[in-house]
């Protein structure tokens, strides 16, 4: 057996599925957003079923310190509207009442034009990619939907992975981790083809995010 080989597909695989590497995914993801629409800010929210909430996960841009961890209703706002309808939008909200003005308020920054598009894997909403005040005349609003529809559905399976087996209980009976359990089965040799196929794919794409950083 190569056990360096081994040694290295697994601390290969520790990585991919981390704490660490969701972090700088989502990070990745919320910075290309803002980077690509010029815009004042982006960020990720995801769905915390047992709260009901849209969680703010990343952000990117004006206020980012302040907000993660910070819970809305899943039905509020312009964020709430697109995960609950499943369509992507991009509005002038001075006058629309979906907007959740006070919050807004309450971050220190009120945009003028929220763009937004749903996070789902296999047809199931996990949360909403937002953009804050885009430069709408970068690429038109159509465009502009379209590509971030685009990267949103390129970031929906890997979060989906990772955020299923952080919501996992921590420890286990024989005090193991959840995550070092999950790291073990998919360094093991044994893996089934499926898995290193699942592997393959979140190492591709993580790579490709970090590319268009």
């Amino acid at each position: 057996m190569n056990f360096d080989l081994v040694n290295s597909r697994n601390h290969l695989h520790a990585g991919l599925v981390g704490p660490t590497t969701h972090d700088e995914l989502v990070r990745s993801t919320v910075r290309l957003a803002r980077l690509t629409f010029g815009a004042a800010a982006a960020s990720v929210f995801l769905y915390d079923e047992a709260q009901d909430t849209l969680v703010f996960e990343a952000s990117s841009g004006t206020g980012e310190d302040r907000l993660v961890g910070v819970a809305i209703p899943a039905d509020q706002g312009i964020a709430g509207w697109v995960f609950r309808s499943g369509e992507p939008i991009i509005q002038d909200v001075v006058n629309d009442p979906r907007f959740y003005r006070e919050f807004a308020i309450g971050t220190g920054y009120v945009p003028r034009c929220i763009m937004a598009a749903p996070l789902e894997f296999e047809d199931k909403p996990i949360g909403v990619i937002e953009v804050l005040d885009p430069e709408r005349d970068r690429f038109g609003d159509m465009a502009a939907l379209d590509l971030l529809s685009e990267l949103a559905a390129q970031s929906a399976g890997a979060l989906s992975l990772l955020l299923a087996a952080r919501s996992l209980s921590m420890h286990d009976n024989n005090g193991d981790s959840d995550w070092e359990r999950l790291r073990q089965t998919l360094g093991s040799p044994d893996a089934s083809p499926a898995a290193r196929d699942l592997v393959h794919a979140l190492t591709s794409f993580v790579e490709m995010q970090q590319k268009g950083q």
